[in-house]
């Protein structure tokens, strides 16, 4: 009996061995040596020499997803008559380690087709190759050399990337049409030119981002927008950089960080200069000229570009954006502002080195914060034009070169904390009827300062016997109008007046979603009113005017009032009257805002803004 048991076994388990059969596909394991991967193809596995041979013609098709994953292959042979390399097709098989010979029959090869594999050596792909798929060779550290189709037409979307071990030049033949995404990104061997054929209309974000070429680098003609970061941090390209006369906007990051050594052209026509476009580009040389076509330049766009020498603006523009040309300390001569310039943002030209402005535009509304901070090469300024409302805080601060007197027009309300600060030169200055506020150490370093003269009402300002006081000791400060200071008469107001706008229904305690992006921040005003400030805490705003506390309200707003994000209070006392209920809105790229409503004494209501951005962000509509 037990000897019949024993064979009944044996041939039970000869049958399910059996039932393996040789159908192929990743579920039949390694005992598999052949089977079927297309309509007129199959595959044999050798495992002792752990040869894998494909044979056969038209589109490879593989049964199952990373069919061969699991097989140590050291040779493989494609024949002739073979297509195409289905995608996923030795996904992530790291004992694939041999040098690839593909057949000269080869169109596509597909998705993920050799992703993470160990396949080394120099990969040369046969002349009839037309498409490379989305990650195709991606995380092939051990290829050291690539050779393209002279037929390619796409390179899909990081099919190099972390590629590390590729070495020498590339050369990317003409009549390649897209290169897809991040393709080449983390390339860090790559050497010589790079050249895009003018065949290519499409260039994918960091493409060629952190790649190691150090020649020069030559744009393809059929190209109409650069993306964000397609060639950021490639530090060792060298020569002039040429932007195509077809290229409409330059995005993010695009060439930020790149060693070119030579001359920047940009185009007729260009229109957009997005933010960090140009970062850190600290070698590139000679005279930066922004045609007028462009309408828009985003933030640091030129930060730190240290060796450019002078500047032409473009006629048209109404906004420079905070950081834009911050550190170009080799722009010298004079700056030319465009008449159409409406704000300067925060540390806009920051050590810059030009010696002269030439003229304040008349439309000027904003000078932000640090915006000429640390030029210490300009020796004076042009007259502030009227209609301008604030000089913000640090504006000109450590500008040691600046002389004469300075008039403050009677448009300007607000001089922020060490606008003029350590600028001994100064000798006098002229405050307009309406200016409000002037913030501490404002002209603190200011030795040269002999007077400051009121015309209108006595302004805020921090005194002597105060902390930090808005003159140098010595300066002879002169009031205007007899009668009570500005920040008395505020305070006056704010004692004898009531809020009346308490809401009937409160609630105890602050809700949670939108209204967690209020708290901690600080919104500062807009326009005249950009020396009063709000401090949004757990359950309390706070407010202040001239970096003095002035008033507090608790809030409570809906938390799913996604349309109208209301923010409701009993009312700040606010200079001018009576702020109530604010708006929030974080739809602004750069920026969030609460937009309240400001009522007067009288009982008419105007809108004000807070926000925790730069004073250009709220010029920029297409941002919001």
């Amino acid at each position: 009996m037990k000897k019949v048991w024993i064979t009944a076994a044996i041939s039970a388990l000869a049958l399910l061995f059996a039932g393996c059969g040789l159908a192929g596909g990743a579920g039949s394991g390694k005992a598999d040596e052949s089977g079927s991967c297309g309509e007129s193809m199959t595959w044999e596995y050798d495992k002792r020499s752990k040869t894998l041979t494909i044979s056969g013609s038209g589109e490879m098709v593989t049964p199952n997803r990373f069919m061969w994953k699991d097989y140590r292959i050291e040779h493989l042979v494609i024949d002739e008559g073979v297509t195409s390399i289905d995608e996923e097709a030795f996904y992530g098989n790291r004992a694939l380690t041999c040098e690839l010979s593909l057949p000269a029959s080869l169109k596509t090869i597909g998705e993920f087709a050799f992703y993470g594999t160990g396949v080394r050596g120099s990969l040369i792909l046969p002349d009839s190759v037309e498409t490379i798929g989305d990650y195709a060779f991606t995380n092939c550290g051990e290829l050291t050399g690539l050779k393209l189709s002279k037929s390619l037409k796409t390179i899909g979307v990081e099919a190099f990337k972390y590629c590390e071990g590729l070495e020498g030049g590339l050369e990317l033949p003409d009549g390649l049409e897209t290169i897809g995404r991040v393709a080449f990104n983390n390339c860090g061997k790559l050497r010589g030119d790079l050249i895009i054929p003018d065949s290519v209309t499409s260039i994918g974000d960091y493409a060629f981002a952190n790649t190691g070429f150090d020649g020069k680098l030559k744009l393809s003609a059929g190209l109409t927008e650069i993306l964000f970061n397609t060639f950021s941090y490639c530090e060792s390209l060298k020569g002039d950089l040429v932007i195509p006369e077809g290229v409409k906007k330059i995005g993010e990051k695009a060439f930020g960080g790149c060693a070119f050594d030579g001359t920047l052209t940009l185009p007729e026509g260009l229109e957009t200069i997005d933010q960090y476009a140009f970062y850190y580009c600290e070698s590139l040389t000679g005279d930066l000229v922004l045609p007028d076509s462009v309408s828009a330049i985003g933030e640091s766009a030129f930060d730190s570009c240290r060796s450019l020498k002078s500047l032409t603006l473009p006629a048209g523009l109404t906004v420079i954006r905070r950081n834009t040309f911050k550190s170009c300390s080799g722009m010298s001569g004079e700056l030319v502002l465009p008449e159409t310039l409406l704000v300067i943002g925060d540390e806009a030209f920051w050590g810059a080195g030009f010696t002269g402005i030439r003229g304040f535009p008349q439309g000027l509304k904003s000078i932000g914060h640090g915006s000429f901070s640390d030029c210490g090469n300009l020796t004076a300024l042009p007259a502030f034009p009227e209609g301008l409302e604030h000089i913000k805080a640090c504006a000109f601060i450590h500008c040691e070169a600046l002389t004469g007197d300075l008039v403050i027009p009677d448009s300007v309300y607000v001089i922020g904390e060490a606008a003029f600060m350590d600028c001994p030169g100064l000798s006098g200055v002229t405050f307009g009827d309406h200016v409000t506020s002037i913030g501490a150490e404002a002209f603190a370093g200011c030795e040269g300062l002999g007077t400051a003269v009121f015309t209108g009402q006595t302004p805020d300002y921090y005194a002597q016997d105060e902390e930090e006081p808005s003159f140098p000791e010595g300066c002879e400060v002169r009031a205007g109008v007899d009668g009570p200071s500005l920040r008395e008469a505020w305070e006056s107001r704010k004692a004898e007046t009531a809020p009346n706008f308490a809401k009937e229904n409160g609630a105890e305690e602050v809700p949670h979603y939108w209204t967690d992006s209020l708290r901690g921040e600080t919104y500062t005003g807009a326009g005249i009113y950009a020396d009063i400030c709000l401090d949004v805490e757990e359950e309390t705003i706070r407010l202040s005017i001239n970096g003095r506390p002035f008033d507090e309200a608790g809030y409570f707003a809906d938390p799913n009032d996604y349309e109208n994000q209301i923010v409701y209070t009993d009312g700040l006392s606010c200079r001018d009257g009576w702020l109530k209920d604010f708006r929030f809105d974080e739809r602004a790229r750069y920026d969030r805002m609460l937009i309240g409503d400001l009522v007067f004494e009288d009982g008419h209501t105007e809108e004000i803004i807070f926000h925790t951005g730069s004073e250009e962000n709220l010029y920029r509509q297409d941002e919001r």
